[in-house]
């Protein structure tokens, strides 16, 4: 009403408890609290009294009489109370929602520079095939126009993928605002009996929203650059001379951090692994006292959020490996207990299973347990039963395992890895010990690509082997030169980073 009305309106005598707001001060903490306190229901069984109590097990609001009758034993609360006590766990619903929501945001920062990569590194391949298509001319145009097609058709198709992947991360992302939003309107603006109403309805669908799992980068190398031979050889082969448009590494230290390590025991790291949050699972170990060994689990920030000690540290038991299964729990072994071991991210044991002198463990596709044993290479099912089993020769090292995204199977020996094909069939070893191509000196964890290529970390040689499909060593991706030492294993992040663990503690993580 305008302003001549309003004072009209509080001189008769019915309306003079009224009390008028603002058009623009509705919203305003003090409207609300006169709403609510003008609100009155009327009780179901007693319609002469308001509604003033609340009763959790029936789930209904009642009058003062109803909570001394027919609700005296049901532990009833005052309505604001109640309403109080709901917005509280509300409160704690919501809290991890607006947290994954940062790693939405997070995700797709990494994938809008992966974009620029893309496109640098488009740029980059396509100025080389022009620079050489200037001294070959007439010979090498045809050649060259079909290196342009490859290029653009590699680097469309990634772009593709990365456009896919953020819109669905950008859908989910505006799910879960939309979720917050109305639970944060309910919170702060909902009256009680929208709160009591609506809180079990809010409960169910944030489960749905929980469900949800984050998109995970493609586990391949963005840049594209060209690989060519002397132009010496023009003559007899244009193509070879042109070369080919493969993927590429940058090489670039992006961040590291330390894990701090007990020099007196000479612990040293053993394993490394994230999770589809980007959460960093960290092996510790200690040849000297098996007790100490231990998993540090760190944030996206690099700040320590717990550790899962050695469960069997009295019996002196070697503990370690970290493998993460499609429920998001953490997979470790203990050789002594001859046991595969399951916790939670919070460290809470799931389950145990017996596997025979396992020395690690990997997770397929499938969600089944791959077990390296000291002379076996064993698939069990999430219940610890054996689905297939067959030999693996014995080495003078512990050994490690990785399971790429068509469940072939990656086990490091001593001087080499053996890989095995989903039936157990062993398939190829590559690697022999030395230092040069295709050369390992005590080869450790290794990781994948998204085309099937091995990355191999290589200790005593500081590099790490990119290896084909088929074993073939194609090149050192990285090595002392990028500043490596002493490398123990490699994982790659859901963001498109390589993570490799140092033995002497350090984390380091390189752009693809």
């Amino acid at each position: 009403m305008c302003g001549d009305c309003s004072s009209e309106h509080v001189l008769h005598k019915l309306n003079r408890d009224h009390k008028l707001f603002p058009v623009d001060q509705l919203g305003s903490d003090e409207y609300v609290t006169e709403l609510r306190a003008r609100q009155s229901v009327p009780c179901d069984h007693n319609s002469k009294d308001h509604v003033e109590i609340f009763c959790p097990v029936c789930k209904k609001c009642i009058c003062a009489t109803c909570s001394f009758l027919e609700h005296k034993d049901h532990d009833c609360l005052r309505i604001k109370t109640a309403a109080d006590k709901r917005k509280e766990k509300l409160e704690l619903l919501v809290r991890p929602i607006e947290k994954k929501s940062l790693v939405y945001d997070k995700f797709k920062t990494a994938a809008e520079h992966q974009k620029r990569l893309v496109e640098e590194g488009r740029k980059k391949a396509k100025s080389q095939v022009n620079n050489h298509l200037e001294l070959l001319i007439k010979m090498a145009s045809q050649r060259a126009e079909d290196l342009l097609e490859e290029i653009d058709a590699k680097s469309n198709a990634k772009l593709e993928v990365l456009n896919v992947l953020i819109a669905t991360a950008t859908a989910e992302q505006n799910q879960l605002d939309d979720v917050v939003e109305f639970l944060r309107k309910l919170i702060n603006h909902g009256n009680d009996m929208d709160v009591l109403q609506m809180a079990s309805a809010c409960e169910q669908n944030t489960e749905s929203i929980h469900a949800l799992k984050i998109p995970t980068l493609p586990a391949a190398m963005t840049q594209l650059q060209l690989i060519t031979n002397d132009m010496e050889e023009c003559v007899t082969n244009i193509n070879r001379c042109l070369g080919d448009v493969v993927p590429a590494v940058s090489g670039r230290l992006l961040t590291s951090f330390k894990v701090d390590l007990e020099k007196s025991h000479k612990e040293f790291i053993s394993d490394v692994t994230t999770d589809t949050n980007g959460d960093i699972l960290i092996g510790i170990w200690c040849n000297e006292a098996f007790s100490r060994n231990r998993i540090h689990i760190y944030d996206t920030t690099f700040v320590l959020q717990g550790s899962i000690p050695n469960p069997r540290a009295a019996e002196k038991g070697a503990f370690g490996g970290i493998a993460i299964d499609d429920n998001g729990n953490t997979v470790t072994r203990c050789q002594a207990s001859n046991e595969i071991i399951v916790y939670t991210k919070t460290g809470d044991q799931v389950r145990t299973f017996h596997s025979e002198l396992p020395h690690a463990v990997a997770v397929n596709s499938k969600g089944h347990y791959v077990v390296a044993g000291r002379d076996t290479l064993t698939v069990h099912h999430k219940d610890g039963k054996v689905l297939q089993t067959t030999p693996d020769p014995e080495g003078k090292y512990s050994k490690c395992i990785h399971c790429n995204v068509n469940d072939d199977i990656i086990v490091t020996g001593d001087d080499h890895i053996r890989v095995y094909d989903s039936t157990l069939q062993l398939k190829y070893r590559y690697g022999s010990q030395g230092d040069g191509d295709g050369q390992v000196n005590i080869p450790r964890g290794t990781c994948c690509l998204d085309n099937g290529d091995i990355i191999l970390t290589d200790f005593n040689n500081h590099c790490l082997h990119l290896v084909s499909p088929d074993g073939k060593f194609k090149y050192f991706l990285l090595g002392e030169d990028n500043g490596l030492r002493y490398p123990t294993d490699v994982t790659i992040k859901h963001v498109g980073k390589l993570v490799v663990g140092e033995s002497g503690g350090n984390i380091k993580f390189f752009e693809l």
